[in-house]
């Protein structure tokens, strides 16, 4: 058995001319005593119950979470170091300058990971295991910076976190001899079957697979990525309608320094409970949008209803919008199967309308933008 409070996160290796760090076993019983975890606890999972009754509330929810997942994508990346907008994300790449364009791929790798993850959980009814997290890996690191690192595969060198070497770092994680046996314990931990509530056991396997960095690059990422969809595979929502970057982003020194405190204090409490609050508020933060953009495209049928001309070509080009809110005419044209010279001349009712922004101030390869709808997910800022 372990108590939260009496934790006692592991010790080190010595190799030499540094030490690396050994993370205690989870794959335990846990107690706490703490009343402010109890609390935290019992909103979260209010706030996550009320969350997980939407799509039952809105029949179109899978397209309004593309955005969701737009979103998430961009700020887990911008932890890494990625600078793209989340409006740039979405541009056509002859849009960006080149220096953008690697980070709108590894953007796009976060996304196919997260479309790969959840049919793997939802139709394949496949087990979150190490495995699964080496499949998101391939995808993840496939064709960008990290794709010499070798993707789907658990490194086989030292890693280490700050410093220019393991000597001077500010973290060294397991090393190759401790590894294999802290991932054994993490997959057991996550497949268990007792009364532990399922957003502790998370914030505890987030915190440990952190702790391992099992992956030489991409670990953060990963790290986020099995937030929702382990959410998913223990049934707590039914959609990936949960995503926890936003906040993690935003309160970013806050949320190293928990995941430190808890390696070098023990103080796994404060830990658990600032994933708690990072999960009250992004459950929150969650139906707000949703409930702002049930409000828009309600506003924007009662448009499209009182359009005279091009009716069935406006209401085809808002509804594709709502996945990809910045397109081009050629880019709305494909994803609605409507002619160009058709589009373009819808395109133009609707920014003389005021629905569609021109985004480029160019006369030759313009962008446009679904703008009030754009502004609910740009505007979110995880406080």
């Amino acid at each position: 058995m372990i108590a939260v409070e009496s934790f006692l996160s592991g010790k080190y290796r010595n190799n030499g001319d540094f030490k690396s760090f050994i993370p205690s076993p989870i794959n335990d019983t846990w107690v706490w005593s703490s009343s402010e975890i109890n609390a935290l606890l019992s909103q979260a999972d209010r706030e996550l119950g009320a969350l997980s009754t939407y799509p039952e509330l809105i029949p179109d929810l899978d397209i309004y979470i593309r955005m969701h997942i737009r979103v998430e994508a961009n700020k887990s990346n911008r932890i890494e170091g990625t600078k793209t907008s989340i409006e740039e994300d979405m541009l056509p790449k002859e849009n960006l300058v080149s220096e953008k364009r690697d980070d709108v791929q590894e953007i796009e790798n976060y996304i196919k990971a997260m479309d790969y993850g959840v049919k793997r959980i939802i139709d394949d009814d496949f087990p979150f295991s190490s495995r699964f997290l080496r499949e998101l890996h391939q995808i993840l690191l496939q064709g960008v910076r990290g794709e010499y690192k070798t993707p789907g595969e658990f490194r086989r060198s030292q890693n280490f976190i700050g410093g220019s070497k393991p000597s001077d770092a500010v973290y060294v994680p397991p090393s190759i001899a401790d590894l294999d046996a802290a991932m054994e314990d993490f997959d057991r931990f996550a497949n268990r079957n007792d009364d532990l509530p399922v957003l502790i056991r998370l914030a505890i396997m987030h915190y440990q697979f952190e702790t391992i960095h099992p992956f030489l690059d991409g670990n953060g990422r990963i790290g986020r990525l099995m937030i929702p969809l382990y959410l998913l595979s223990r049934n707590i929502l039914g959609k990936p309608c949960f995503y926890i970057s936003d906040y993690f982003e935003t309160h970013r020194s806050e949320y190293y320094a928990a995941l430190q405190d808890t390696r070098v204090r023990n103080d796994m409490e404060r830990w658990i409970c600032f994933f708690l609050r990072a999960s009250i508020a992004t459950a929150r933060k969650a139906k707000d949008t949703f409930n702002r953009v049930l409000r828009l495209v309600d506003k924007y049928n009662r448009y499209i209803a009182e359009t005279k001309s091009m009716h069935t070509t406006i209401s085809s080009i808002i509804r594709e919008m709502y996945s990809r809110p910045i397109a081009s005419v050629a880019i709305l044209s494909e994803m609605t199967g409507i002619g160009v010279t058709i589009v373009n001349s819808a395109v133009n009712t609707l920014v003389a309308d005021g629905v569609l922004s021109e985004i480029t101030g160019g006369k030759r390869n313009r962008v446009f933008m679904l703008t009030e709808y754009m502004e609910i997910f740009s505007g979110n800022d995880g406080s």
